[in-house]
């Protein structure tokens, strides 16, 4: 692998010593992957246009060969988040360290169609970026193909088969994964309850059946999860004359847990019942392509239905003082309720 000094570079949007940094962190890891480039003569960033939680700049960097690096370095510690972005996300789950992890040694090992990592520098001010690949998408919700949306169910199947949790847990990912066991679950009741019982006091109502899914879940097969696979964190690429390519980013949230939680990311919002049914078929069919035994359909649709009532609390329990903007809102409260009606929970 051949790497040219980093000399006489090009520098915009980046100090000279974050410039080198970055620089550094790419050689790296294009050397361990064996390529072969030019030095660098350019590095361009600017704010990405990107919506994130997280401090986003897309980065251009040129190589003397003529080649071109298209990136987005994302800042991943808490610090670096603006007080808008902590309102409206959790510090308790929030670890640093998880979406390194798993683009660094859990997504590389099995081949999964995400953005490719290509490593990690703290700048000059002390906040660690990702440098990841920067995907020529748009976000699945902007997709009216809905054969797309069942390519996106497609895509998490075969995630379950190629990632394991014993895979999983031989790689530096373990440790800071969130887990889906009891008092997680526990946390977002408690979280919903306190936030919206005084203005809602129907949320009161989910209690009880709230424990009912609990049970439920804790029974099924934990497995590797995105844990936000929203379609706002599905990237999609337009695939000329073959089926769209997608490639899911943000593993902020990536746990332990049913599988069925990132099929009820996927499936949230304004489905109607039997659209949800046709996409967990698509889910499900590709298990069983792969050589996998799925449930009887009955349960699998429970499941999914309780996983979609463990969202909705989630969400519920979100935050107590931030409020989503108006194309995201949705009635959760009012999707949990119908529901636990539909189960007789």
């Amino acid at each position: 692998m051949t790497v040219g000094a980093v000399r006489e570079v090009t520098v915009r949007g980046l100090s000279e010593g974050d410039a080198l940094r970055l620089n550094a962190s790419i050689a790296h890891t294009l050397a361990a992957r064996d390529a072969t480039l030019g030095a660098i003569t350019a590095v361009e960033s600017r704010p990405s246009l990107y919506r994130s939680s997280c401090s986003l700049h897309d980065v251009d960097v040129r190589f003397d060969d003529g080649s071109t690096l298209a990136i987005v370095a994302k800042a991943v510690d808490w610090s670096a988040m603006c007080p808008e972005a902590h309102r409206a996300r959790p510090r308790w789950v929030w670890d640093e360290r998880r979406e390194r992890a798993v683009y660094e040694s859990v997504l590389p090992a099995a081949g999964m169609a995400t953005a490719r990592y290509f490593g990690s520098y703290v700048s000059e001010s002390g906040v660690r970026h990702l440098l990841l690949e920067r995907i020529d998408g748009v976000p699945l919700w902007q997709s009216g193909n809905f054969d797309t949306w069942c390519e996106a169910a497609r895509w998490l199947a075969r995630m379950s088969v190629q990632v394991t949790t014993a895979t999983t847990a031989a790689t530096t990912a373990s440790a800071p994964l969130l887990r889906y066991q009891r008092p997680f679950y526990e946390t977002w009741i408690r979280r919903a309850c306190a936030f919206h019982a005084d203005t809602t006091p129907s949320v009161l109502t989910l209690l009880k059946p709230y424990q009912k899914v609990v049970d439920w879940l804790a029974c099924e097969c934990p497995a590797f999860l995105h844990g936000e696979f929203y379609p706002s964190n599905i990237l999609v690429e337009r695939q000329e004359s073959r089926r769209d390519l997608v490639r899911p980013v943000d593993w902020e949230m990536a746990a332990l847990g049913p599988a069925s939680i990132d099929l009820a990311c996927l499936l949230s919002g304004r489905w109607t019942d039997a659209e949800r049914s046709e996409l967990a078929g698509a889910y499900y069919g590709e298990l069983s392509t792969l050589g996998v035994r799925v449930p009887e359909r009955e349960r699998y649709l429970r499941t999914l239905d309780y996983s979609l009532i463990h969202l909705a609390v989630r969400n519920l329990g979100w935050s107590g003082d931030w409020t989503p903007p108006s194309d995201r809102a949705h009635d959760w409260l009012g999707e949990a309720i119908r529901l636990c009606d539909k189960w007789d929970l």
